[in-house]
């Protein structure tokens, strides 16, 4: 199949955005199941350019043309993940990912955001030291969806 050409919905960019305050200290951001759309990854890549950004898919199309976009990408089955892949990741997300699959990539032990429907889900626990503007930020990803 064809790529997605057309301009991006804005919730791939905000996503970026949102992932980019809560963690501009990021060391590695894993990207499981890019599909047709490379529009958040390749956002964040250029609002964190010190951040390692990998891209996985199980379509090797897809990680071919991810690869002629730049972006670090990686042949992954998330139902048998390589996970090394995975490792010292501050965060895994996925947009949209099929229900059956949440499970799998809520056992990677990073904390996790998942776009999907209805919710945004962050394993991370909001810490009493966290700042007003940290928590409001988990508020604003929270309801990116409604």
């Amino acid at each position: 199949g064809h790529l997605n050409s057309t301009k991006p919905p804005k919730y791939f960019l905000e996503i970026a955005e949102i992932i980019s305050k809560l963690y501009p200290d990021a060391k590695k951001i894993v990207e499981v199941g890019i599909g047709r759309s490379p529009y958040t990854a390749l956002h964040l890549k250029s609002l964190l350019p010190r951040t390692e950004i990998i891209v996985t898919d199980v379509d090797r199309e897809v990680i071919r043309y991810a690869a002629r976009l730049n972006l670090n990408s990686i042949y992954d089955d998330i139902n048998n993940p390589n996970l090394e892949i995975y490792k010292g990741a501050d965060v895994v997300y996925s947009i949209r990912p099929p229900f059956e699959l949440i499970p799998k990539l809520e056992s990677l032990g990073n904390d996790t955001v998942i776009r999907g429907r209805p919710s945004i889900i962050f394993r991370e626990e909001m810490e009493e030291d966290k700042s007003p503007r940290d928590i409001n930020l988990h508020l604003e990803a929270m309801s990116l969806c409604k």
